[in-house]
This record gives structure tokens, sequence and C-alpha cells, in this order.
């Protein structure tokens, strides 16, 4: 009894509001207010999207002529998700279609992506030479030309390398081992001590076995981290797919084409489907969020 009414106690004074003025306790309840106001903003587009892919196209129809924005479905129809399999489809290509190519798409973009990124990063960071300067600086640079001058020039060569609209287009423009990706893992391995490459180096190993022995599999954290926000920026990407891949549309692509031909009251399958694509990101956010907020740190030198 007497254990119990400690634990009870120790709850109470670990509470948020305990020991708190009247002045700190309002503070703390406006706070709360606020923060689960914007929660609810955040929450109510796939609150909306869930209940309107339940219902019938007439019923969407009705409730969107009358502002009824979170009315429950008259009868709930998760045939939707059925259709949206069988009824959708853009240039060919169904929902089904659609998966695969956003499946292989995000594979080869973050694999290629990360593991060049490492390797330009790593050498850029610790071999010194005579270009490595000028290297840097043009990596610099490229990231800080507007969209508008850098698109056309890639559009264009991608047409004089005939790789436009075919899978070798992701393939080759994700090998140059640039951009945000680079930015993260050359400052991962310049704030890296070199005494682990020259530990490498005395066991009579070379700079390949010290790279792919040690180095990588140091870098396990970062890369995993900018893999994931890799593969959620590919999945969710279009604009990309819409101008170099157009034969091969993934989910992202696919639904933003499909959208325009979608008549007033055949909204349910498509945002059944809108769902559909959204689920493995939020899958993927849910699991690895900690790791993607997770500081990037290097440590395990002793003496």
């Amino acid at each position: 009894m007497e254990k119990s009414f400690k634990l009870k106690f120790m709850k109470k004074e670990s509470g948020a509001l305990y020991k708190r003025t009247a002045g700190e306790k309002v503070v703390y309840v406006i706070v709360f207010l606020l923060f689960a106001l914007y929660t609810f903003i955040m929450a109510f587009p796939f609150i909306w999207l869930l209940c309107n892919s339940l219902k019938s196209n007439y019923n969407y129809q009705e409730d969107y002529e009358k502002f009824r924005l979170l009315a429950l479905p008259f009868e709930w129809r998760p045939q939707n998700y059925i259709d949206a399999f069988r009824e959708l489809e853009y240039e060919g290509t169904n929902l089904f279609g659609m998966i695969f190519n956003s499946v292989w798409y995000t594979a080869v973009v973050v694999i290629e992506g990360v593991f060049f990124s490492a390797c330009t990063g790593y050498c850029l960071s610790k071999y010194d030479f005579k270009l490595r300067g000028t290297i840097y600086f043009i990596a610099i640079f490229s990231m800080t030309i507007p969209i508008v001058g850098s698109l056309p020039a890639s559009f264009k060569l991608s047409g004089d390398l005939r790789i436009l609209n075919t899978p070798l287009q992701p393939i080759l423009s994700c090998a140059g081992g640039f951009g945000f990706n680079f930015l993260i893992m050359y400052a991962f391995y310049k704030n890296m001590p070199w005494s682990y490459a020259e530990a490498v180096f005395i066991d009579g190993g070379n700079d390949f076995k010290a790279f792919f022995k040690v180095m990588l599999p140091m870098a396990k954290a970062p890369m995993i981290t900018l893999s994931i926000i890799s593969a959620i920026s590919c999945w969710n990407d279009y604009t990309s797919i819409l101008l170099f891949m157009r034969s091969y549309p993934t989910l992202a692509a696919g639904l933003y084409k499909v959208k325009s031909n979608i008549q007033l009251g055949e909204e349910p399958v498509y945002y059944a489907a809108l769902l559909l694509a959204m689920l493995p990101v939020l899958i993927v956010f849910s699991i690895f969020s900690e790791q993607i907020m997770k500081n990037m740190s290097v440590g395990g030198l002793k003496g």
C-alpha cells in the first residue's frame, strides 16, 4: 500500500505542471493548444483524403456541392481501392506498372546517388591532388545554378547521348556523386581522423581496402539517413519522370497526369490511389524518423 502511494506521488511530482507558477501553467497550456492545432492542420488533409476515398461517386459529389468537408460516407466503399488498380492508367501503364517503376527508379537513384557521393566526398576530403580545389568549386557552384539554367542543358545532353526516355537516364545521371549527398559525406569524412586508414596501411592494406573495409562501413549512419531522405524524395518526384522518362511513369508522375482526366464525382477512386501512393512514404518515415533526426557523429578513436 505504501509502495503504491509512493509511485503515485512520484508520478505526480514528475508531471509537466508540477511546482509551476500560475503564469507558467497558462503559457504551457497555450503552447500545448497551439501544437495541438498545428497537429490537426497537418493531419486534416490525410483525414479528408481517407474519408473521401471510401465514398461512392454520387456521395462524394453531393458532399462536395454542399461543402461537407469531413462528412462520413453514407455507405463505406473499400472497393475503390481495388478499382484504382483496375481503372487508373497513364499511357498504357496501370497502377501495378507505376508501382514497379517507382520501386526500381527509387532503388537506382538512392543506391547510386549515396554510394558515389560517399566516394567523391571521401576522395576530395582525404586526398590532396592538383584539381582537388577546382572539382570542389565546380561541385559547389553547380548547386547554385537555378534550375531554369541547368535543366535545359541536362535535357539536351540526355537527348544527345540518346538516353532520354530510357532506363539509362537515371543510371547515368546519378553517377556524378555530387549534390546535397556529396556535401554531407564530404563533411563527414573531413572530420574523420586519418588514423583509421593509416592502421590499414600498417597492416599491408592499400587505399581501396582502407575505403571499402574501414571508411565506408564507418559511414553507415549518415548513408542510411541520406538513403531514407533520398528514397522519400525520389518516390514523390514527378517532374524528372515527366521530362526525362515519360514512357516509365511512376506513381507520382502517373497520378499527376491522371488527375487531368478525372471528372467531378469520379475522385474517390483517385483519392484511394493517392493514399496507396502515400502509404510507403508514411511507413518509412514513421519507422526511421528518429534515424533521420539523429545527429551524424564520428567516434571510436582511443588514446
